[in-house]
């Protein structure tokens, strides 16, 4: 449905976002992920025109929308990373506010209201005001109030941050329910466990796409074995003796009470590190993404 090509962006010397080309499939979660300052919100805002871009094209269902974002934002919904609410007023009454401010027709508003309200479990709630809202139930109004013009294409920029447990789980079926009634997303996220939950992911680091594909093909055709260690020691101790080994220093990293050693050629150096038990496992994303970021850190 999108297709970006060579898309950059410059403040002043800052590259935000340098030279980056993926397509975002129709009906389906595309996941941008990378840590906070890799270029994901610049990125979002220069998809719908907020932020304009120094080099590179953006196409719409195969058309170059150059300068002009208007059939851009007339199929878009897009929830920036902070998005106001008016805490004074009810859930209700943004969802009102908001009907206004999308010119949805006034015979349409209150079918649209009462399904969102359904839809996201917030009817309960429609008399509350928002200022009282959870984190979790303020971004689900702030959900709905993208969706009362029935978007087709929606942008979510790290739409669960701060955001507790529960209700990510909860919005991540919203979600899910979207992309079942044929919606395109694409949302941001730094938490690569819920990045889990989506059908193509983009890895972003440093303004710079370092890994794209089908999050099934790469956990599929992951170059490298994945071991789990228990270390027999202290892991802190272990982990500083073997980033001192020139074989094995960008291959290991600590998650919880174990370490992860990521074997990238033939020959396994398992003996080299303590451990009381090992176990290989199945690469996650977080797994995924630190491979190929500590290879693109190999080639700089």
């Amino acid at each position: 449905m999108i297709k970006l090509e060579n898309i950059s962006k410059a403040f002043g010397e800052i590259e935000a976002v340098k030279d980056v080309s993926f397509e975002i499939p129709a009906a389906k979660i595309t996941i941008v992920a990378g840590a906070d300052g890799a270029g994901k919100s610049t990125l979002f805002k220069m998809i719908v025109g907020l932020v304009k871009k120094d080099s590179g094209d953006i196409f719409l269902k195969g058309e170059n929308i150059r300068s002009d974002y208007s059939k851009m934002t007339a199929v878009t919904g897009y929830m920036p990373e902070r998005f106001s609410l008016y805490p004074d007023l009810s859930v209700e009454e943004n969802l009102n506010f908001f009907s206004d401010i999308h010119q949805v027709p006034f015979k349409k508003r209150e079918e649209r209201k009462q399904e969102l309200l359904e839809k996201t479990g917030m009817l309960p709630f429609k008399g509350r005001r928002a200022g009282a809202l959870s984190g979790g139930m303020k971004q689900k109004l702030a959900l709905s109030t993208i969706l009362l013009s029935a978007p087709q294409f929606i942008i979510l920029d790290e739409p669960t941050t701060g955001v507790d447990p529960l209700s990510r789980i909860e919005f991540f079926n919203i979600i899910e329910g979207l992309k079942t009634e044929g919606k395109t997303i694409i949302m941001s996220t730094p938490y690569l466990d819920e990045a889990e939950q989506g059908d193509t992911i983009v890895f972003f680091k440093d303004g710079k796409v370092i890994k794209k594909n089908h999050i099934q093909d790469l956990k599929k055709n992951f170059p490298a074995r994945l071991f789990r260690l228990l270390p027999d020691g202290n892991i802190f101790e272990i982990i500083n003796n073997l980033k001192k080994n020139r074989q094995l220093k960008d291959n290991v990293y600590i998650r919880g009470k174990y370490i992860k050693y990521l074997q990238t050629g033939e020959r396994s150096h398992i003996d080299l590190i303590p451990h009381i038990s090992v176990e290989e496992e199945e690469p996650k994303l977080e797994d995924i993404y630190i491979y190929y970021e500590r290879q693109e850190e190999g080639v700089g």
